[in-house]
């Protein structure tokens, strides 16, 4: 009895903390005394400080020391593979490429050494004042989501890792338009999706379940959407986006994480004629008028699954 009553008490200190530390829906570390406090931490305890806070929430690490620094150094190893093994094939030297959802950073670090510049983004000033102590970089800079749509800033190649996953449809389906405006002429995106796997509850029935536990995860972003292939090539078409293909992780990375049984979807900005540099490097061309689809570079791989990888003519594709 007396453990039981420990082990509640753990649990609500530890909700009453991720909640104290959040502000609103999915945004932990987001409450504005989180930066004020990494700030005000002596410069040789700033690394611990951040794990510390990074570990209040189920989103980053789990709690306690050891787990916590262990935790820490499989994210950093796992976010190297993903960019020397996934990331690689599709980014070139000179890209400028937008990180979304990068939480502590560790992503964006691995791809900085890689491309040209790095703009990653997250909806917690926290988690991003975090994500500079733990993972800064000479051209990587971490901004809100309204800091950077502020800039008017466009990227070669937007991406976002376990992420999308979290958002409702309403949500992804904005999300998409604004990855698509942020994107130059024929640029890349690149997002690790959930589809069909019939582990993971749809959106309709998050919200049908009216348990406490289900609705707790509901309010803080702690529930995963499942989608069908069709339902994420539809949102993706219908925000813009062609040259869709959906290939699973699996063919192409070996890597302790969960993502690794999922999959990534690749698309392209169609809307307008690219030329010269620009159909090489995806940069925006004067003058461009909508017209054709930029054609993949030859650098582009064919779908690592092959025939066997799903693909979809983008006019056959609907919203859902």
């Amino acid at each position: 009895m007396a453990g039981s009553r420990s082990a509640t008490g753990q649990h609500v200190r530890r909700l009453v903390a991720i909640t104290a530390a959040s502000a609103g829906e999915q945004n932990f570390l987001g409450a504005r005394w989180v930066p004020v406090v990494l700030a005000a931490t002596p410069q040789r305890l700033r690394t611990d400080a951040a794990l510390r806070l990074l570990a209040l929430s189920p989103h980053y690490f789990a709690p306690g020391q050891r787990i916590r620094h262990s935790e820490a150094e499989r994210n950093r190893q796992t976010r190297q593979v993903l960019a020397d093994e996934v990331l690689v094939r599709y980014l070139h030297p000179d890209d400028d490429v937008l990180d979304v959802g990068c939480g502590p950073g560790y992503l964006a670090a691995a791809v900085a050494p890689r491309v040209h510049s790095v703009t990653a983004v997250d909806v917690s000033r926290g988690v991003l004042a975090c994500a500079r102590i733990l993972n800064p970089a000479p051209n990587l800079e971490y901004r809100t989501v309204d800091e950077f749509t502020r800039t008017r800033r466009d990227v070669d190649v937007v991406y976002s890792f376990a992420v999308v996953q979290h958002l409702t449809d309403e949500v992804f389906a904005r999300a998409l338009r604004d990855w698509h405006a942020a994107l130059r002429p024929g640029g890349l995106l690149i997002l690790h999706v959930v589809v069909d796997d019939p582990q993971w509850r749809t959106e309709a029935q998050w919200r049908a379940d009216r348990g406490l536990v289900g609705r707790v995860k509901f309010r803080f972003g702690l529930n995963c959407f499942g989608r069908t292939a069709e339902q994420v090539r539809g949102l993706a078409a219908a925000a813009g986006f062609g040259e869709l293909e959906l290939v699973p992780m699996a063919t192409v990375v070996d890597v302790d994480d969960d993502v690794a049984r999922q999959h990534l979807l690749l698309a392209r900005r169609m809307d307008v004629a690219l030329s010269g540099d620009a159909l090489a490097h995806g940069k925006r061309a004067a003058g461009s008028v909508p017209a054709q689809p930029r054609t993949r570079p030859a650098s582009y791989p064919p779908s690592p699954g092959g025939p066997a990888a799903e693909q979809a003519d983008p006019a056959e594709l609907s919203p859902t």
